[in-house]
């Protein structure tokens, strides 16, 4: 009796994967009855939504490119860009995930979002006030805007267009660095308080 139910389970699991696997083959590939009963199956499984497709595994993919600029705003009333912006502006090639550093990925969450209120946007950008402070220049306020640029379809890709569209600004917020919390995390700098 216990054989038996083990087939029994056995064959229903292979009738599943049958049932999944054989509706996605083309059925020109299988012959005559074969073919006609594989898209009688893939006919039933859509009217009950049993359906594959890649949105299964990237239901909402990346559609675009983005960046983070830093504009610095001092007390004498220059300006100027921070590396963040550099890195924008050389940016727009491969990244690789494993690529990708701990301040990669610090900046992809301050980036997130930026319709949003962010926690990690605002101490990321308190954290910046530091590391110039650091360098010697602190700004009164740092300006942040997001550049976009759209992945291009793959259809105009494949007819020579540029893989990326326009660049797309927008202003997200600006962080000013004299601000409490700034100044309690420059009181807590070790680096700070080694300089002297």
């Amino acid at each position: 009796m216990g054989a038996m139910i083990r087939i029994l389970r056995a064959l229903g699991v292979l009738l599943l994967g049958l049932v999944i696997v054989l509706p996605n083959l083309p059925s020109d590939w299988l012959p005559g009855a074969l073919g006609e009963g594989v898209s009688a199956i893939a006919n039933a499984t859509r009217q009950v939504s049993v359906v594959q497709s890649w949105k299964m595994y990237a239901p909402n993919p990346q559609r675009a490119q983005t960046y983070m600029n830093l504009t610095a705003h001092y007390a004498d009333g220059s300006t100027g860009d921070l590396e963040e912006t550099l890195q924008e502006r050389g940016g727009w090639s491969t990244h690789f995930a494993w690529d990708k550093t701990r301040i990669d990925i610090w900046r992809h969450y301050a980036n997130f979002h930026p319709k949003r209120s962010s926690e990690h946007r605002k101490w990321y950008l308190r954290a910046v006030c530091v590391r110039e402070a650091r360098r010697g220049n602190m700004p009164d306020k740092i300006v942040m805007e997001q550049v976009t640029r759209r992945f291009a379809p793959p259809d105009q890709v494949a007819q020579g267009h540029p893989g990326l569209g326009r660049p797309r600004r927008r202003l997200v917020t600006v962080q000013y660095c004299k601000v409490k919390a700034v100044r309690e995390m420059l009181d807590a700098d070790p680096v700070l308080a080694a300089a002297g």
